[in-house]
């Protein structure tokens, strides 16, 4: 990647953000959503650039010395390179000197690529929530999708 860096969202991102969700997404954040997680007194969140073009995001909200990985996307015609990784190989960086210690998340089972990167980058499977995401659009059945759920210890 020419020119690559990561810095922290801001509330001007807003835009690209929606617009990164709804190419990420099925069933994305709305406008409101992501305007009171950018605002969130206690969340953090960091921009992947590439030549000065967001190119994707992750959002944490924080409380004492955890964080919850609350979305990251990465632009779909990049996904495959590696982004992600770096993004949460450089935002850990970041909460590491905010004083958090471990981060926690949940993945939809069925997203084997994000359990795979999770995997690789420390974290550790803590239990499933089940039921807990509404089926994908154009799945078989009308049934629930459990949640992986993980953490890492910075």
């Amino acid at each position: 990647m020419s020119d690559a860096n990561v810095r922290l969202l801001q509330s001007d991102d807003l835009s690209v953000l929606i617009h990164l969700e709804n190419l990420c997404f099925n069933a994305s954040w709305s406008e409101t959503q992501l305007q009171k997680q950018l605002n969130g007194e206690r969340n953090i969140g960091f921009a992947y650039l590439i030549n000065q073009k967001v190119s994707g995001f992750v959002i944490f909200s924080t409380l004492f010395d955890e964080a919850e990985l609350l979305q990251i996307g990465i632009d779909p015609a990049l996904q495959g390179q590696g982004l992600a990784g770096n993004l949460l190989t450089q935002a850990h960086r970041e909460l590491q000197t905010r004083q958090i210690t471990r981060i926690l998340l949940e993945v939809r089972d069925s997203n084997r690529a994000a359990i795979s990167l999770y995997h690789r980058l420390g974290y550790q499977q803590d239990g499933i929530r089940k039921g807990y995401y509404p089926a994908e659009q154009g799945a078989a059945g009308l049934g629930r999708e459990d949640a992986v759920l993980m953490s890492c210890n910075l």
